[in-house]
């Protein structure tokens, strides 16, 4: 069968997925990755050297749904459950309605630069793909998949928030219109209109939330309400030729520092971590510190300890296999390969998606501390590190977390399951 992933233009997310397509690919699939529009301009080139074949779709300017617009907080897409603030979840409803109807809609302004739909819909129409495997935040791709007849599921990175949202807008309406059949209020059908509208389509669930969704974010405490398909996701970050320092047992501890590309991207580099006051409290510290910022990033910061070194970007899946710690922002591609070597975790959350809910479920297993970044010192994050270093629980809390991501199924074991699904929805 012929299958499209098609992806938010940034490498967090391509990276999630690209094993997916390996795996699919392997088993005489063809397979194609859409790029090259938002961010990151170089998405077509990094698809193309993890050996995959890319789709340039080429919109102008700089149209990113990480930061659309008005809606332009850096957690405007940040949920927790948990929270009971009543304007949090309105402003998640606003932002994800800001991004269908003026980021991805083909009559607003920022949606004539990405011109994402007509595009999406130009190569679906041509190539002909049974199935569209698309990127949670990548809305427009279920209309070009209804279009051409393909089956279409979501790629769950993260917690489902968006379905989550479905489901309380759902249970507003019940309340609000009891016994009304249809669309009466409903947001999402307001929503997706500028989408369908063009092309004589009508609102659907499927069109909102795929006809199932491959779910890549587990263990999570909040797992989809939707019908999944369990994939574990593994560490990947892109091809890179090991310094031999990194083949090598390290003579003492080896800790990693990462605040994350996309959030330095997203952020400007003003991140609420408090990197300066960190590096001097762990001056003293027996570890060798790895900051993923390069020498240049770090260069306002002046003179580095000397047990500090800046190493710039180093895929996870060479760097994290000798290290025994690891400090980062509860991203949850950061979390998964943490989780995949045993290290044992430190989270300051800067939130994007669901870093607070990664937080907790790391202090959950016991893999870990979360801090609150709110009045955060960097005495104690340093506290924090040494607890994780030498107090042995976080290392069997990190083997606990590590045997719960094992237990679903790897990429390879799951396209007997995206076949049947396919077949069933494919022309639906």
């Amino acid at each position: 069968m012929r299958v499209v992933f098609a992806t938010l233009p940034v490498k967090a997310h391509l990276n999630a997925v690209i094993p997916l397509a390996w795996a699919l690919r392997s088993a005489g699939h063809e397979v194609v990755l859409t790029g090259d529009w938002g961010p990151e301009r170089d998405s077509t080139r990094h698809i193309m050297a993890a050996g995959l074949n890319a789709v340039p779709l080429g919109g102008a300017g700089d149209v990113s749904p990480v930061r659309p617009g008005t809606h332009n907080r850096p957690d405007f897409l940040a949920m927790d459950p948990d929270d009971e603030d009543e304007d949090r979840w309105n402003h998640f409803r606003d932002a994800v309605g800001y991004m269908y109807t003026q980021v991805y809609a083909p009559g607003s302004e920022l949606g004539r630069q990405s011109d994402l739909l007509r595009h999406l819909v130009g190569f679906t129409g041509s190539w002909r793909p049974d199935l569209v495997l698309w990127d949670a935040l990548v809305f427009p791709a279920p209309v070009a998949a209804r279009l051409c007849g393909a089956a279409h599921a979501r790629v769950l990175w993260g917690m489902d928030t968006i379905g989550m949202l479905r489901a309380r807008i759902l249970t507003e309406m019940r309340d609000r219109f009891p016994g009304s059949a249809g669309v009466v209020g409903d947001p999402c059908v307001d929503w997706l209109m500028p989408l369908l509208d063009p092309y004589g389509l009508e609102f659907s669930e499927e069109t909102l939330l795929g006809h199932w969704s491959v779910d890549l974010s587990r263990p999570h405490p909040y797992r989809s309400r939707q019908k999944t398909v369990p994939v574990r996701r593994i560490p990947y970050g892109g091809p890179a030729e090991p310094a031999p320092w990194l083949c090598e047992q390290p003579p003492r501890p080896r800790v990693v520092l990462t605040l994350g590309m996309t959030r330095e991207q997203i952020h400007g580099g003003q991140l609420s971590f408090p990197l300066r006051d960190f590096l001097d409290a762990a001056r003293e510290l027996d570890v060798d510190l790895l900051t993923t910022m390069t020498s240049g990033q770090l260069s306002a910061y002046g003179r580095l300890p000397d047990n500090v070194r800046a190493i710039g970007y180093v895929p996870f899946d060479l760097l994290l296999p000798t290290c025994s710690a690891i400090v980062h922002a509860g991203g949850r591609g950061t979390f998964s390969s943490a989780a995949a070597f045993h290290v044992p975790q430190v989270i300051v959350p800067q939130s994007l998606w669901d870093e607070m809910v990664t937080a907790r479920q790391v202090t959950a297993y016991g893999a870990g501390l979360a801090l609150d970044p709110e009045g955060l010192d960097g005495v104690s994050v340093y506290k924090a590190l040494v607890r994780v270093l030498e107090e042995p629980t976080f290392r069997k809390g990190a083997h606990r977390l590590y045997t719960d991501t094992m237990s679903d199924p790897a990429p390879t074991d799951c396209v007997s399951r995206l076949e049947q699904l396919t077949a069933l929805h494919r022309g639906a």
